[in-house]
Protein backbone atom coordinates (compact mmCIF):
# COMPACT_ATOMS: atom_id res chain seq x y z
CA UNK A 1 0.00 0.00 0.00
CA UNK A 2 1.36 3.45 -0.91
CA UNK A 3 0.50 4.88 2.52
CA UNK A 4 2.63 2.43 4.51
CA UNK A 5 5.96 4.03 5.55
CA UNK A 6 9.11 2.78 3.90
CA UNK A 7 11.86 1.83 6.38
CA UNK A 8 14.70 4.15 5.37
CA UNK A 9 17.14 2.58 7.83
CA UNK A 10 16.81 0.39 10.90
CA UNK A 11 18.48 2.72 13.37
CA UNK A 12 17.68 6.33 14.23
CA UNK A 13 19.05 9.49 12.67
CA UNK A 14 20.90 11.75 15.10
CA UNK A 15 20.11 15.33 14.18
CA UNK A 16 21.03 18.68 15.66
CA UNK A 17 18.09 21.07 15.51
CA UNK A 18 18.08 24.81 16.06
CA UNK A 19 15.49 26.68 18.08
CA UNK A 20 12.72 28.63 16.41
CA UNK A 21 12.87 26.72 13.12
CA UNK A 22 10.25 24.35 11.76
CA UNK A 23 11.57 20.98 10.58
CA UNK A 24 9.42 18.77 8.39
CA UNK A 25 10.10 15.18 9.43
CA UNK A 26 9.44 12.55 6.75
CA UNK A 27 6.61 10.20 7.72
CA UNK A 28 6.37 8.29 4.43
CA UNK A 29 9.99 7.06 4.42
CA UNK A 30 10.43 7.92 0.74
CA UNK A 31 12.39 11.17 1.08
CA UNK A 32 15.92 11.29 -0.33
CA UNK A 33 16.72 13.87 2.39
CA UNK A 34 16.10 11.52 5.35
CA UNK A 35 14.99 12.10 8.01
CA UNK A 36 13.47 15.27 6.59
CA UNK A 37 10.75 15.70 3.98
CA UNK A 38 11.49 16.39 0.30
CA UNK A 39 7.89 16.18 -0.92
CA UNK A 40 8.00 12.48 -1.88
CA UNK A 41 4.84 11.92 0.17
CA UNK A 42 2.83 13.48 -2.68
CA UNK A 43 2.08 9.97 -3.98
CA UNK A 44 0.61 8.96 -0.59
CA UNK A 45 -2.08 10.17 1.78
CA UNK A 46 0.41 10.99 4.56
CA UNK A 47 1.79 14.37 5.53
CA UNK A 48 5.13 15.23 7.15
CA UNK A 49 5.31 15.77 10.91
CA UNK A 50 6.39 19.27 11.91
CA UNK A 51 9.03 19.55 14.64
CA UNK A 52 9.47 22.93 16.33
CA UNK A 53 11.84 23.26 19.26
CA UNK A 54 12.00 25.98 21.87
CA UNK A 55 15.74 25.44 22.36
CA UNK A 56 18.59 23.89 20.34
CA UNK A 57 18.65 20.14 20.81
CA UNK A 58 20.24 17.00 19.40
CA UNK A 59 17.63 14.28 19.01
CA UNK A 60 17.39 10.76 17.65
CA UNK A 61 14.62 10.47 15.06
CA UNK A 62 13.01 7.03 14.71
CA UNK A 63 13.26 5.33 11.33
CA UNK A 64 12.01 1.84 12.18
CA UNK A 65 8.44 3.16 12.67
CA UNK A 66 7.97 1.15 15.88
CA UNK A 67 8.81 3.80 18.52
CA UNK A 68 6.04 4.49 21.02
CA UNK A 69 7.32 8.10 21.26
CA UNK A 70 7.27 8.93 17.55
CA UNK A 71 9.05 10.80 15.98
CA UNK A 72 11.63 10.31 18.73
CA UNK A 73 13.59 7.06 18.93
CA UNK A 74 12.88 5.00 22.06
CA UNK A 75 15.34 2.20 21.26
CA UNK A 76 12.73 -0.25 19.94
CA UNK A 77 14.84 -0.84 16.81
CA UNK A 78 17.34 -2.72 19.00
CA UNK A 79 14.82 -5.53 19.40
CA UNK A 80 14.16 -5.59 15.65
CA UNK A 81 17.77 -5.94 14.46
CA UNK A 82 19.25 -9.43 14.38
CA UNK A 83 22.56 -9.71 16.33
CA UNK A 84 24.53 -10.33 13.09
CA UNK A 85 23.17 -7.04 11.65
CA UNK A 86 24.25 -4.89 14.61
CA UNK A 87 27.30 -2.71 14.02
CA UNK A 88 30.36 -3.54 16.17
CA UNK A 89 30.70 -1.60 19.40
CA UNK A 90 33.23 1.19 19.44
CA UNK A 91 35.80 0.99 22.23
CA UNK A 92 37.52 4.12 23.23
Amino acid sequence: MADDPVVAQKGPYQVELKEGQAYFYCTCGRSAKQPFCDGSHAVTNVQPFILELKQPETIAICRCWKSKDHPYCDGTHGRLVKPKERPPRQHG
